[in-house]
């Protein structure tokens, strides 16, 4: 999976006919072997603009920022970026009509190691949601399978679960890397990075931790699209993918299969009512 030769072509033809004025996309760090978003500002810049199975970050995350904040831009999406894309839209904070979405159909990302990721083992929407041009080979609708090790966790006794959870709460050092990496956190003041308040506090703490990251967790149950981008900002690599992936499952079956972002002006899980909606779960 090498688009870099058809994305360049694509992002110099958009520069020179002055229909974007940024372009968001992939570069080759010069630090190390990985990839590293990039905001393109002009043609001249589009040689360095790459994509393949190391393209891993989720690019949304960058239309929030002031370099292309309410500007005509270009950006790349896989299925699950174009997802978080879909309830930006939808959300209001990005205009569709001042984007050009290039969507790929997604065969994996591979980590440093080579491997394929994990959340692509089990990717339920490699193509993308929306695109104005697709590259790759469409693989069709995939059937939804709770994640195998939220699964794992689920089976566990409640007290290995509270050694688990007390361990990873331990751990957390209270950065906010995860939820400023998330493109779906785009709130001026979170209630998180209060320093003073009933229910949350700035501190490192455990019980400060524990509860900033499950408010967090909670704050994108029925939006989340499991990009892991937070897990890949965490610098203690938390493993915050099992709180985001526990919701989802328990949303899809209570909420009519929902699985965020993968309909167009489709609304977060808690934005939508039906009859038909379970209430057993209602306590």
């Amino acid at each position: 999976m090498n688009y870099t030769k058809e994305i360049q072509e694509i992002a110099k033809k958009l520069f020179d006919e002055q229909k974007i004025d940024v372009f968001i996309g992939y570069q080759k760090s010069k630090v190390s072997k990985n990839q590293i978003p990039f905001a393109f500002k002009n043609a001249d810049e589009i040689g360095s603009l790459v994509f393949d199975k190391q393209s891993s970050h989720n690019l949304v995350n960058y239309l929030k920022f002031e370099h292309s904040k309410n500007k005509k831009a270009a950006i790349i999406v896989k299925g699950c970026d174009s997802r978080s894309l879909n309830l930006c839209i939808t959300e209001n904070q990005v205009k569709r009509e001042n984007l050009y979405v290039i969507g790929i159909c997604c065969e994996g990302i591979d980590n440093e190691n080579g491997e394929k990721e994990e959340r692509c083992k089990n990717c339920v929407f490699p193509d993308p949601a929306l695109s104005d041009t697709i590259l790759g080979n469409p693989k069709g609708k995939i059937a939804y399978t709770p994640d195998p090790e939220m699964l794992e966790m689920n089976n566990k006794s409640m007290e290995e679960k509270q050694e688990f959870w007390d361990k990873i709460f331990g751990s957390c050092i209270r950065c906010n890397a995860c939820r400023h990496s998330c493109p779906l956190c785009y709130c001026d003041k979170c209630v998180i990075d209060q320093t003073d308040s009933t229910y949350h506090h700035a501190s490192t703490s455990k019980a400060n931790a524990s509860m900033a990251l499950l408010t967090w967790s909670l704050h994108l149950a029925g939006r989340c699209v499991d990009c892991r981008n937070c897990e890949k900002a965490c610098p203690q690599n938390l493993p915050l993918h099992l709180l985001h992936k526990q919701n989802e499952a328990v949303i899809y079956d209570n909420f009519q299969n929902h699985l965020a972002g993968v309909n167009q002006n489709d609304k977060g899980a808690f934005y939508k009512f039906s009859y038909d909606d379970p209430d057993d779960f209602i306590l």
